[in-house]
């Protein structure tokens, strides 16, 4: 569809060049200034120098002096740049369709007779009673009306524990169900929601984006004086010979930087969808190699944001091995994440070999179960060293304790070498909603500034503070509670692992997998096409200058100076396509 004008356009050409029907040069150039006119005045009103005046200047000149077959080339090579950048937005923008709209547009209301009835969430008043299924999203703020939930919290607060809530407890929206299907009574209405406010908060930040300085527009200034004086030198050694100044113009027409950057661009693009990186927009590559600081989220992005078994400890007397097959034997009966972790090690050293019988687990109290004659209990540690321990769990056999269970987060594969390397070039930095003693545990020793406790504003602060100091930032995360940020920061680049559509719609870039060494190949991607589209830029503009000299001393007539761009594109394009390998 981007290139239905340029198709246009060059049927035109060709059409009018054979055919000898002149008239049509005319139309081709009409629907080029078009183009131009509009993105002109859509840079006026950015308040931003246009790379266009010297195309209309010469499509203008063009037209008044007969050279119309010139003024059709230039209308033809401005539209098919134009269409490059629209076409590499595009693609990269329909990667990620199937990431986005995975919040719930509608939940289950009660009705009067007690049954339930599918209903938009914009239509929930204040006071109705909605269902929530296991593994469902939290639609709505309420209170709890069921005798006892567990939520998983990491949407918003990075949390890895999955948190009890009871009977007329808040349960924020953004929340994941994890267990039995509950009921909740809403408290206001979408509008008023956590999730709504965090959705709010993106809207702000892309309400005030980032000035991002196209790659060319660095360059165009001087460009423009250049060519103007050569033009106008034309003009008067030539006593007045329109001819020479519109040659001057043809050559001077500034394909190169419009193409350049374009093409290098797409080639980065393509390359980073090769290692499943999308990147939406082609100018987040240009706005990554100027970043200086760095914020990641822990929680998901830094590690798996899955709780992993990490020791296991016997009281004096008992075997490491019977207490990890008892634990596991009563948790094989529950879904709750500790549990699977438990089930895991025992599997892992082939030790669920024994059963459990009269399993009963009871939210926020813990799981007991008879194992070979023994009531066996696990619960959360109330012991002094749980908080530094990370989470503990107690393992009690006839009500006497036999040992504790001890559990991380498990810090990705590479993050350590990647926030090193990372450190000799940027200012780094962790926000999370996880507790200062657990998120200094698991990166304390790297060196990296931590900001814990970290609500979705408080993200959203962090970062507009660092762009108020005069820097380009870079948000990674994957969750809702990073939407905001993700939004504001100059780029942001999410996780797959996120089903929020806030977080994929907030973040300039997805990152389809796990794997945060990802992270450096994208940096690496953007800072090389940039240099190459910069390198393509002035490539482009030496060789139109020297091509401008030539015609302005008559040496160049305009068509052969259309034709001669074009070979100075080719060869910029083929430079800038390098950035694809």
């Amino acid at each position: 569809m981007e290139f239905l004008l340029p198709s246009l356009v060059l049927v035109l050409s060709i059409v009018g060049f054979f055919a000898g029907y002149r008239l049509l040069f005319v139309v081709a150039i009409a629907l080029g200034l078009i183009v131009l006119g509009r993105n002109s005045l859509r840079s006026l009103r950015e308040k931003r120098y246009s790379l266009d005046y010297i195309a209309i200047l010469a499509m203008v000149v063009a037209l008044a002096t007969g050279e119309w077959g010139a003024g059709s080339v230039i209308s033809l090579m401005i539209l098919v740049s134009e269409a490059l950048e629209a076409y590499s937005s595009r693609e990269a923008e329909a990667a990620l369709k199937k990431f986005v709209e995975k919040i719930p547009k509608t939940c289950e209301v009660r009705t009067a007779d007690g049954a339930y009835k599918k209903t938009s969430i914009h239509e929930v008043k204040d006071g109705d009673v909605i269902f929530i299924r296991p593994d469902e999203i939290v639609p709505l703020d309420g209170y709890l009306v069921s005798e006892r939930a567990l939520m998983d919290e990491a949407n918003l607060t990075g949390e890895v524990e999955p948190q009890p809530y009871r009977p007329n407890q808040l349960v924020k929206s953004g929340l994941i169900n994890l267990q039995a299907s509950i009921e909740l009574r809403v408290t206001g209405d979408f509008s008023h929601s956590t999730y709504q406010k965090i959705v709010d908060l993106v809207e702000e930040s892309k309400r005030h984006p980032a000035r991002i300085v196209r790659l060319a527009e660095k360059y165009n200034y001087g460009f423009t004086a250049i060519t103007l004086a050569m033009a106008g030198g034309a003009w008067l050694i030539s006593s007045g010979n329109w001819t020479n100044l519109l040659a001057v113009l043809v050559i001077a027409t500034p394909c190169p930087l419009l193409i350049a950057a374009p093409v290098s661009f797409l080639g980065g693009l393509n390359k980073a969808s090769k290692q499943n990186i999308i990147i939406k927009k082609p100018a987040a590559l240009e706005t990554l190699s100027q970043i200086t600081t760095i914020f990641f989220d822990k929680t998901g992005t830094l590690t798996l944001g899955i709780p992993r078994l990490v020791r296991t400890e016997p009281v004096r007397g008992q075997n490491e091995n019977a207490l990890l097959a008892a634990a596991a034997a009563v948790e094989l009966h529950s879904l709750h994440p500790l549990a699977k972790a438990v089930v895991q090690a025992a599997k892992e050293r082939n030790l669920l070999r024994r059963e459990a019988i009269g399993v009963e687990e009871k939210i926020g109290e813990g799981i007991m179960g008879t194992v070979d004659g023994a009531a066996i209990r696990l619960q959360k540690s109330a012991s002094d060293g749980a908080g530094k321990d990370g989470i503990v769990i107690d393992v009690f056999s006839d009500d006497r304790l036999a040992g504790r269970l001890f559990f991380e987060d498990e810090i990705k594969s590479g993050t350590a070498e990647l926030l090193a390397g990372l450190k000799q070039r940027y200012a780094v930095a962790i926000l999370t909603g996880d507790t200062e003693e657990n998120a200094e545990r698991l990166f304390g020793h790297l060196g990296v500034t931590i900001h814990a406790r970290c609500l979705p504003e408080d993200k959203f602060s962090i970062v507009k503070t660092a762009q108020a100091q005069g820097g380009k930032v870079m948000m990674v995360g994957d969750g809702l509670n990073d939407a905001p940020a993700l939004a504001l920061a100059d780029v942001g680049v999410v996780f797959s692992g996120s089903e929020n559509s806030a977080s994929i719609e907030a973040a300039s870039i997805a990152i389809l997998s796990r794997n945060i060494e990802r992270v450096a190949s994208l940096l690496a991607i953007a800072n090389r096409a940039t240099r190459i589209a910069r390198e393509s830029i002035l490539w482009g503009i030496g060789l139109s200058v020297v091509g401008m000299g030539f015609a302005a001393f008559g040496f160049i007539p305009p068509v052969t100076g259309a034709i001669l761009q074009e070979g100075i594109d080719v060869s910029v394009i083929l430079n800038a396509l390098r950035a694809a390998g």
